[in-house]
């Protein structure tokens, strides 16, 4: 202006030039405040983009123009995710309530991840990894979860209803008041899980490992536990009606007060479990092996005992066990030594080990028993031939 003027500038002229200048100052402002505005949305959009990715929220348009809206789970199916990149990525990201229903996620890493509450139904998380997720109150119907790492992972209350659980690894998780009925738990690991108050029934646990969980007043009635691992675990109160237990390993297992009524517990080992005041009658314990085990107060009225080791078992006046069987517990273990035992019965009896000498066998019934080790010898009642078929099954005769 001093130029133009040749240095001759009015009030007028100054004033104008110094509105004209702060006029350009606030246009430059607002360009600057313009451009981080535009870029800070567009950052936003691009991680509302890629969680929608991941969430398999593929409308790119719909994204468009609903950016100001919250990020939109609640899809019906989520397309099957095609980047292994995104899939393995550690999310660290809390998805409570999130509607996950049929989705597909195999291998998909959410450990550490809040989930509480979420509904995962009928989703599929085949060899995922939710080590120490929090899922609990989670719904998990129907999930697919073979193989998946769920090792200390919070399951409190979640739905397991029908769930495909198969070799999974839940070691140490809790599992509280969980509802896993007719769940496929085949090879599952369980060992050293929180599992009161649980339900498992009709549930498939087959060759499962569950040694040492605390399984107070769980539920596994009809459930399958064929060849499972359950030494040393905790499961008082728990019931096991109708379920099937055959072979199962429940050595040093706490069973106190049980409810095991026509469960099948044939050839199981029971070596020193406590089944105080349990109730087992009309149980199949054929050819368990119970010694040690304590059956104070228990019932085993109608049980199938063919074959039972009843060495060093411990019972009182308390526990309901039929006459038959509880003759057999007083010969093996040495109570109330009797030398007439005219007429008893001692067929499908387990009499390894014990002492007959000197007591009268007239008419006694010993087919299919075992009398290995067994000592006979000056007996009344006994024929020829009966001595020789018990010497062919491995009875001591000492008067020969």
């Amino acid at each position: 202006m001093l130029l133009l003027t040749n240095g001759h500038t009015s009030l007028f002229i100054i004033v104008l030039s110094f509105f004209i200048a702060i006029l350009f100052i606030l246009y430059n402002q607002q360009i600057l405040l313009k451009k981080k505005s535009q870029k800070r949305l567009q950052t936003s959009y691009i991680y509302d983009l890629s969680f929608n990715y991941l969430l398999g929220n593929t409308n790119v348009n719909h994204a468009k123009n609903n950016q100001s809206q919250e990020l939109d789970v609640n899809k019906n199916t989520l397309k099957k995710l095609s980047n292994k990149e995104m899939i393995n990525q550690d999310l660290n990201k809390s998805l409570i309530l999130a509607n996950l229903t049929n989705a597909e996620l195999v291998g998909v890493n959410f450990s550490h991840v809040y989930l509480n509450g979420a509904n995962l139904s009928s989703a599929n998380l085949s060899g995922a990894n939710l080590s120490h997720a929090n899922l609990s109150d989670a719904n998990l119907c129907g999930t697919k979860l073979a193989i998946a790492q769920l090792v200390s992972a919070n399951l409190s209350s979640v739905k397991l209803i029908g769930a495909d659980l198969s070799n999974a690894n839940l070691q140490d998780a809790n599992l509280s008041a969980a509802n896993l009925s007719h769940a496929q738990l085949v090879g599952v690991n369980l060992s050293g899980a929180n599992l009161s108050d649980a339900r498992f029934i009709n549930a498939n646990l087959t060759n499962a490992n569950l040694s040492g969980v605390y399984l107070w007043n769980g539920n596994l009635n009809n459930a399958q536990l064929v060849d499972t691992d359950l030494s040393n675990a905790y499961m008082n109160s728990a019931k096991l009606n109708h379920a099937n237990l055959s072979c199962a390993v429940l050595k040093n297992a706490q069973l106190s007060s049980a409810k095991m009524r026509n469960a099948n517990l044939k050839n199981a080992n029971l070596h020193g479990t406590q089944l105080v005041g349990a109730r087992l009658d009309h149980a199949n314990l054929e050819g368990a092996n119970l010694e040690n085990a304590n059956l104070e107060g228990a019932n085993l009225n109608g049980a199938n005992l063919r074959g039972v080791n009843f060495k060093s078992v411990k019972i009182n006046q308390a526990t309901k066990l039929d006459y038959k069987w509880r003759l057999v517990w007083e010969i093996l273990n040495h109570k109330n030594k009797r030398t007439d035992l005219r007429n008893a019965d001692f067929e499908d009896a387990n009499l390894q080990g014990a002492d007959l000498r000197n007591t009268d066998l007239s008419h006694v019934k010993f087919t299919r028993a075992k009398v290995h080790h067994a000592l006979f010898g000056y007996n009344q009642g006994l024929s020829v031939e009966m001595r020789l078929e018990l010497k062919l099954r491995g009875a001591i005769f000492e008067d020969e």
